[in-house]
């Protein structure tokens, strides 16, 4: 017959096996649910990049093109006509930018706070570049004597704030897809 002593220690051995092969059935299932794990976020985030992205571009291309359009020296070719007058051409020009930004807000969900804020202050700084032209333009004169205000007050700017918000537009769209292309390679 056996000892007590040899039957603890028989058991202390069978007991650390056990344990043993426990701990690497354990660390050998959890590396490789981590691994799984490790793929298929990386599989979800490529798809979801893919799929996101074309909405982006469609973001990034509808403010540029709001941008543009509300450049001031194409609002004056767009939207003089014979015989208006300035105040009249000053109202429309105002109320086609403020239809067109509404017709876009929801545009802000798909670019960084940094590129609505641009657009936003390109926004307001040509408000204040036609209002600047009209406090320029007698309140009874033409439509062409407001829109030479305006171009005359475009002359002695730097830069059009239209232009710096698709410049801004533009590089964080680049960088953007940089980095898709980036994610696309590692997947």
């Amino acid at each position: 017959m056996e000892s007590t002593l040899e039957i603890v220690i028989e058991a202390l051995v069978t007991l650390s096996a056990v344990a043993a092969l426990v701990a690497i059935v354990y660390y050998g299932l959890k590396m490789y649910f981590e691994s799984i794990n490790r793929s298929s976020e990386r599989e979800w985030m490529g798809k979801k990049e893919h799929e996101f992205f074309p909405i982006q571009m469609q973001a990034y291309e509808r403010l540029i093109l709001y941008l543009e359009r509300i450049h001031p020296e194409r609002l004056v070719f767009r939207v003089n006509k014979p015989g208006m007058s300035a105040r009249l051409m000053q109202a429309e020009l105002l109320k086609l930018m403020r239809d067109e930004f509404d017709h876009n807000l929801a545009q802000q969900l798909y670019i960084s706070n940094e590129a609505w804020k641009a657009v936003s202050k390109g926004r307001e700084e040509t408000f204040k570049i036609l209002n600047r032209a009209a406090e320029n333009t007698d309140a009874n004169g033409s439509s062409m004597e407001f829109s030479t205000a305006i171009l005359e007050t475009l002359g002695k700017l730097d830069r059009v704030p239209t232009e710096a918000a698709v410049d801004i537009l533009k590089a964080e769209f680049r960088r953007k897809r940089m980095g898709l292309s980036g994610l696309a390679k590692q997947v």
